[in-house]
């Protein structure tokens, strides 16, 4: 393949079509050997199977290695507390999905974090039988051994990796605390409003939330922009074509299609109208058409509120600290002021 151009149209397809086999590949592997109901775990877990292990990070390999088995082994565990009560569940998936932020949001311009974001969401939004629990853990685990396995293998051969360990990757993720408190505490919040109203697509809602929190304000306005009328356009789509052209025999061709062409088309807004698409197509099998849309839509706009309403609040308490604290420097420095006339006013009348 070396006589081929790189930046030409046909490396890009052949390129572009190695990546999606693949990935394809993976999920049906991991599906097959853990059952159907962890296929989205699968689906995650490939993310971070076709990524991290091509990431030259800064962390040392090992590290890297635990990171991931504790964050895809943990996601099982954690997300499955919302079978026993959707108020615990809330703070345990807070502490849990800050733990992922403290453990992989760096280096940023990575964004390694996605993949075990993805994963704990998958996991809560799927929640299996107690019977069917063993196998999603050991799905998580053995997933996390393996990922972590080429991660360590592929680094150790082309020299990746750096001096970073677990305290010193805590410490430097550490420092974004708004980013971490409003993902944290919005994806949690989001995963709760699923849970205590039964939405029949939980996942519709925190995936939002998960997708627009980013860091800065400016970057999650674009986001909303680009998924609602990613959203729209894909719904529009998707009843056109897959309720009027297309026969349902051929639609999971046409959705693996959709997602090969993804390869092709990285920006947020093109994914969106793919994501929208491939979404309803998969959800008829519990949805009708219009029950689908309906919840993709309310879902949306749900998150939107969320990420906006926490971005608002934290933005006023923010300002309500600088200032109580201006404040409390007028009064010290008042103080302190007053303190010292009355020391001259005692010296002069000495």
């Amino acid at each position: 393949m070396s006589f081929i151009n790189k930046e030409s149209l046909l490396w890009k397809i052949i390129h572009n079509a190695f990546r999606f086999l693949i990935s394809l590949a993976f999920i049906i592997v991991f599906q097959t050997l853990f059952g159907v109901e962890n296929t989205l775990l699968g689906v995650a877990i490939s993310v971070g199977f076709t990524m991290l292990p091509m990431c030259n990070l800064d962390i040392k390999p090992w590290t890297m290695f635990w990171i991931i088995v504790i964050l895809y082994g943990g996601s099982t565990f954690v997300a499955q507390l919302s079978a026993v009560n959707p108020w615990l569940a809330f703070g345990c998936n807070f502490i849990f999905l800050s733990l992922i932020i403290l453990l992989a949001n760096e280096p940023l311009e990575y964004q390694t974090n996605i993949t075990f974001l993805l994963c704990f969401v998958f996991s809560q939004s799927t929640v299996v039988s107690w019977s069917q629990f063993p196998m999603r853990a050991t799905a998580g685990i053995v997933g996390g051994i393996f990922v972590g396995g080429c991660v360590v293998l592929n680094w150790y051969r082309h020299g990746y990796g750096g001096k970073i360990r677990v305290r010193q990757q805590i410490l430097r993720c550490q420092v974004n605390r708004s980013y971490l408190l409003r993902m944290s505490f919005g994806v949690s919040l989001a995963m709760l409003i699923g849970s205590l109203f039964e939405i029949s697509k939980p996942l519709w809602i925190s995936i939002v939330v998960m997708s627009l929190t980013q860091l800065e304000f400016t970057e999650t306005l674009t986001r909303i922009k680009h998924r609602f009328v990613g959203t729209l356009v894909g719904i529009i789509i998707f009843f056109i074509f897959f309720q009027y052209l297309i026969p349902q025999q051929y639609a999971g061709f046409v959705v693996m299609f959709l997602g090969y062409m993804g390869f092709f088309l990285p920006e947020y807004k093109f994914k969106q109208i793919i994501n929208a698409v491939s979404a309803l197509n998969a959800s008829l099998v519990i949805l009708d058409t219009l029950t689908a849309i309906e919840n993709r839509l309310l879902c949306l706009v749900a998150g939107i509120m969320i990420v906006l309403g926490i971005y608002f609040i934290t933005k006023f308490i923010r300002s309500l600290h600088l200032k109580s604290s201006e404040m409390m420097k007028k009064w010290a420095d008042d103080f302190f002021n007053q303190l010292e006339t009355k020391k001259y006013d005692m010296n002069m009348f000495h």
